[in-house]
C-alpha cells in the first residue's frame, strides 16, 4: 500500500468511526480513532502518521460535543487514551521506518556480497550492480574504472520515464578527469546547487543536461579492492536526499563491487588464459585428459574425446571411468586384463611414480582394435591432480607385430619339408596373434580339402573338423574361399550377423551350427606360388570380437604368398626327393646272395646326407666259375659319382657273369671308360671264389688290397695292379689264395682308411688292430663301422664301402 493511500485510509477511518459515535447515542466509541493512527504507521511516513494521529485527537475533543460528556471523567480518558495512541502510533511508525531502512540497507550488503562471491564477467557485475542499487538506493548509478593510465566508463543505470535518454547520454559524456574519477575519499555533497552544476558542465549543453537531472544530493566513492583503486561509484539522489549514513553505506557496497569488479577482470584473465590453453591442448594429435584425486576426468582435449568415440572431450568427461574401462576388452603385461588401478594416473594420485603403461584394447560394440601408451604425472597445488597423455600406436604396433610374425613364420615355412605339417604350425601360429581361427584348404579332386584347423580350444577343433566333412566345400562352389581358389582376390567380410548368414547358408540346419561359431570377421586369403593359386588361408574372428582391417588383411595375403612359395617348394623337393631316392636305389646291389659254404655281410655310408648312393660301391654275383665279390671306388662323390658308380658295378656285372674272368670284366670296363670325353678313373679289388670256396683270385686294378683274417690275424692279400679308365693297354695280376675254414676276406674302399679324425686320417694300421680277433663277415663289418663311428670328429668326407666273406669252421 503506498503511503498517501495508507494516510487517506487512516483519515477516512476516523471519520467512520466518528460518524458512528455520533450516531449510537447510547454507545461511545470515540476512543476508538485511535486505530486510524496505527493504520497509517503500518505504512505511511512519521510525519503522515503524526498528522493521521492529529486528526484523531481532534476527532476525540470534538467528540464531547455530540457525546454531550465534556469535563467528564470518561470524556478526559478517553482523550487520553486518543493522545496516547497517537503518540505511540508515531513512535511506531518512526520504528518501523527506520527498520525498513534497515532491511533496504541489510538487502543491499547481502546483494554486493553475493556479486562480489559469485564468479562472472565485468559486464555482469555492473548489470548486476544497477539492478541492486536503482531504484533502492540512488536514481542513477554510475561505475568508472580505471584502465591502465585513463578512465573508462563501464555502466550507467538510471529509474524513471525518461531513463534509456540519461543512460546514453551519461555513457556518453564519460569520467571528467582521471582525478575525479579516481578519488581517495568518499564524498558526500547533501545539496546539489546551481554553482555545483556550472563547476562539473563541460558546455551549456551539457549544463542544461545536469539540471535537467533535478539532481538533489549525490554520492561519489571510490572501489577499492586489494588495497588499490579500480574506479568510483556515483550515485545520484532525486527523489531522496543523502546523508552521512548512507555515505557509509555506499562506502561499504563499493568496497564490495571493487573487489567483484577486480575478481572479474581476473576471472577473465582466467579464462582468456584457460582459453588459450585449451586451444594449445586441442591442436595436439595425442589425446590429454586430466583427472582430480578420486579419478573423475576434469578435462579432455577433442583428441582425447575422439579416441575413445566421443564428439568432444565434454562428452568424454561426462562418462564414468569404470564404464570407458568396460566399454574395451582391454589387457596389460603379457594379456592381463586391465584394472581401473593398473592406469598411471590413478597411480600417480596414489603418490607413485609410473611407468608408460601400454594396453591392448578392443572395443567391444564395434571390434576395432588399438594399442595405446599411457604416460602421467602428478600435479600438486591445493587440488592433486593427475595429467594424462594417452598415445594411439596401433600403426606402429601392428607393424611391429606383423614383421614378427612373418619373420616367425618365414622361419616355420623354412623348417619343414612336409608341406602339411608346416601348414599345421603355421595355422597355430597365426591363433590367436592374428585370429580366433584359422585353416588351410586345397584342392583335391572338385572338393577343397582341410589340410590345417587351429583354435586355442581342442573341442572347437574337433567341432570344425567334423563340420567339415559333414558339410564339404566344393571347388565350384560360388562363394568363400572357392572363389578365392578361381579368382585368386582375397575378400574382407564383417560385421557379420545371423542373418548374413542364413542369407548366404540355405541349408537352414548348416546355418545354424556356423551361427554357433559366433563369427565377427572373416580374412579369406590366396596361396600364391607364381602364377597358380594352390590354396586357401581362412582367417575367423569370433570371441574376441576383433575388427579385421586392411593392416591385417595386408599381413594375411603376405602370408598367403610365403605359405604359397613354401608349399611350392616342399612339394617340388617331395617329388624330386622322390626321384633321386627312386633312381639311387636302382644304382644300390640287389640283397647279398647266399654262397654255398660262405656267409656274406657290407657296410655301406655314401658321403653328404640327401645321397644314398655315392662314388664307391660293391657287389656280389655268381659266374660260369664261381662268384665275383667286388668292391670298387669311382672319380669324385655325390650324384655325378652314382651315376659312374652305376655305369661301372653294371659293367662289371655283365662282363662278370657273362664271361666268368675277373681279368676279361677289368678289360671291358677299361674300355667303357677310357672312351669317355672325360678321363673317370676308377678302382676296385675283386674276389673271384671258386665254387667249392676251397680258393680264392684276388685282382686289384688301383684299389686297396684286401684283407684276410685267419686265426684272428688280419693281412693284405692280392697284387697292385693300374686304375681302371687311365691307360687303354693297362694289364692286371691276379693272385690265387688257398681258404681255410673260419677264415674272413674283408675288401674295403679308401673311405675307410681316409676317415678324419682328431689324430689325422684312420689309416691301415687302425684298420687291421679294429680287424684284429675277427672271426666271421659280421663281426668283421661290426669292427669297421665301430671303430670308424669312435675315430671320424665332424661330417663325413668320403663315401664308405665294406663287404666280407667267411668261411664258417667246421
Amino acid at each position: 500500500m503506498k503511503r498517501i493511500d495508507a494516510t487517506v485510509a487512516g483519515v477516512v477511518l476516523i471519520f467512520a468511526l466518528a460518524y458512528l459515535d455520533a450516531v449510537w447515542e447510547d454507545t461511545v466509541i470515540a476512543a476508538t480513532v485511535v486505530i486510524g493512527p496505527f493504520l497509517t504507521a503500518i505504512f505511511a511516513s512519521t510525519r503522515q502518521t503524526a498528522a493521521v494521529g492529529a486528526f484523531a485527537v481532534v476527532s476525540a475533543i470534538l467528540s464531547g460535543g455530540y457525546n454531550d460528556n465534556y469535563g467528564t471523567d470518561d470524556y478526559f480518558v478517553r482523550l487520553a487514551v486518543t493522545i496516547a495512541g497517537a503518540l505511540f502510533a508515531v513512535y511506531a511508525a518512526r520504528a518501523m521506518r527506520r527498520l525498513a531502512a534497515d532491511q533496504v540497507r541489510f538487502g543491499l550488503l547481502k546483494g554486493a556480497a553475493e556479486i562480489a562471491d559469485t564468479a562472472s564477467s565485468i559486464p555482469e557485475v555492473v548489470d548486476r550492480v544497477g539492478a541492486l542499487l536503482v531504484p533502492a538506493f540512488a536514481d542513477i548509478c554510475v561505475i568508472d574504472v580505471v584502465r591502465g593510465d585513463h578512465v573508462e566508463r563501464i555502466g550507467v543505470r538510471s529509474a524513471g520515464t525518461d531513463a534509456r535518454r540519461v543512460e546514453e547520454r551519461l555513457r556518453a559524456r564519460g569520467p571528467a578527469t582521471l582525478e575525479h574519477t579516481g578519488v581517495i575519499e568518499p564524498v558526500l555533497r547533501e545539496h546539489v546547487d546551481e554553482a555545483f552544476l556550472r563547476a562539473n558542465a563541460t558546455s551549456e549543453d551539457d549544463y542544461a543536461f545536469l539540471r535537467s537531472l533535478a539532481e538533489r544530493s549525490h554520492i561519489n566513492v571510490p572501489l577499492r579492492s586489494r588495497g588499490r583503486n579500480v574506479g568510483t561509484l556515483a550515485l545520484l539522489a532525486v527523489t531522496r536526499a543523502y546523508g552521512p549514513v548512507d555515505l557509509e553505506l555506499a562506502t561499504l557496497i563499493a568496497g564490495r563491487i571493487g573487489l567483484a569488479l577486480d575478481n572479474a577482470g581476473l576471472f577473465a584473465e582466467l579464462e582468456a588464459v584457460q582459453l588459450r590453453l585449451t586451444t594449445a591442448l586441442d591442436t595436439l594429435a595425442e589425446a590429454v585428459t586430466i583427472q582430480d584425486a578420486q579419478g573423475h576426468l576434469v578435462y579432455a582435449n577433442q583428441a582425447a574425446g575422439a579416441m575413445f568415440g566421443f564428439a568432444s572431450g565434454a562428452e568424454l568427461i561426462k562418462q564414468e571411468p569404470q564404464n570407458i574401462v568396460d566399454a574395451y576388452e582391454s589387457s596389460i603385461h603379457e594379456g592381463r586384463p586391465l584394472r581401473l588401478e593398473d592406469l598411471p594416473g590413478r597411480q600417480a594420485l596414489r603418490g607413485e611414480s609410473p611407468e608408460p603403461l601400454l594396453i591392448h584394447a578392443i572395443n567391444r560394440s564395434s571390434g576395432d582394435e588399438r594399442w595405446r601408451i599411457i604416460k602421467a604425472t602428478l600435479v600438486e597445488g591445493e587440488t592433486r591432480l593427475a595429467v594424462n597423455v594417452i598415445e594411439d600406436v596401433t600403426e606402429v604396433k601392428r607393424a611391429e607385430m606383423g614383421q614378427r610374425f612373418l619373420a616367425e613364420a618365414s622361419m616355420v615355412l623354412a623348417s619343414g619339408l612336409d608341406y602339411e605339417q608346416t601348414l599345421a604350425k603355421i595355422a597355430e601360429l597365426a591363433v590367436p596373434a592374428l585370429a580366433d581361427w584359422c585353416s588351410v584348404q586345397m584342392p583335391a579332386g572338385d572338393w577343397l580339402r582341410t589340410v590345417a584347423i587351429a583354435h586355442v580350444d581342442p573341442a572347437k577343433r574337433e567341432f570344425a573338423r567334423d563340420y567339415q566333412k559333414r558339410y564339404p566345400n566344393p571347388t565350384d562352389a560360388p562363394i568363400g574361399a572357392a572363389q578365392v581358389l578361381r579368382d585368386g582376390s582375397s575378400q574382407l567380410i564383417g560385421p557379420i550377423d545371423d542373418a548374413l548368414i542364413r542369407a548366404a547358408v540355405p541349408d537352414p540346419e548348416q546355418s545354424e551350427a556356423l551361427i554357433g561359431v559366433g563369427m565377427r570377421w572373416v580374412m579369406l586369403v590366396p596361396m600364391v606360388a607364381g602364377p597358380r593359386i594352390i590354396g586357401v588361408i581362412s582367417f575367423v574372428s569370433a570371441e574376441s570380437s576383433r575388427r579385421f582391417v586392411e593392416a591385417d588383411l595386408e599381413l594375411a595375403e603376405e602370408l598367403g604368398r610365403r605359405a604359397g612359395t613354401a608349399v611350392e617348394n616342399a612339394r617340388l623337393y617331395q617329388e624330386r626327393s622322390h626321384i633321386a631316392a627312386t633312381l639311387q636305389r636302382g644304382l644300390l646291389p640287389d640283397e647279398l646272395p647266399e654262397i654255398p659254404g660262405a656267409r656274406l655281410d657290407s657296410l655301406y655310408r655314401p658321403a653328404g646326407e640327401e645321397n644314398l648312393v655315392g662314388g664307391d660301391f660293391y657287389d656280389a654275383f655268381p659266374t660260369p666259375h664261381g662268384w665275383m665279390l667286388l668292391v670298387g671306388d669311382v672319380t669324385g662323390r655325390g650324384a655325378e659319382a652314382a651315376a659312374l658308380t652305376g655305369q661301372a658295378r653294371h659293367t662289371l656285372r655283365t662282363a662278370g657273369m657273362l664271361l666268368g674272368d675277373p681279368l676279361a670284366a677289368f678289360e671291358q670296363l677299361n674300355q667303357a671308360l677310357a672312351n669317355r670325353a672325360e678321363l673317370t678313373p676308377c678302382t676296385v679289388a675283386l674276389i673271384q671264389v671258386a665254387p667249392d670256396a676251397r680258393s680264392a683270385t684276388v685282382v686289384c686294378a688301383g684299389h686297396p688290397q684286401p684283407l684276410l683274417i685267419r686265426a684272428g690275424e688280419p693281412r693284405p692279400v692280392g697284387r697292385f695292379g693300374p686304375m681302371l679308365g687311365a691307360w687303354t693297354d693297362a694289364t692286371w695280376s691276379p693272385e690265387r689264395i688257398d681258404l681255410e675254414p673260419g677264415d674272413v676276406l674283408v675288401a674295403f674302399s679308401d673311405g675307410v682308411t681316409d676317415t678324419v679324425g682328431m689324430d689325422g686320417r684312420f689309416g691301415e694300421q687302425r684298420l687291421l688292430e679294429a680287424l684284429r680277433g675277427v672271426f666271421d663277415a659280421a663281426a668283421a663289418v661290426a669292427a669297421v663301422d665301430a671303430a670308424l663311428n669312435a675315430f671320424q670328429r665332424g661330417d663325413q668326407a668320403d663315401d664308405t664301402a665294406v663287404l666280407a666273406m667267411d668261411l664258417p669252421a667246421a
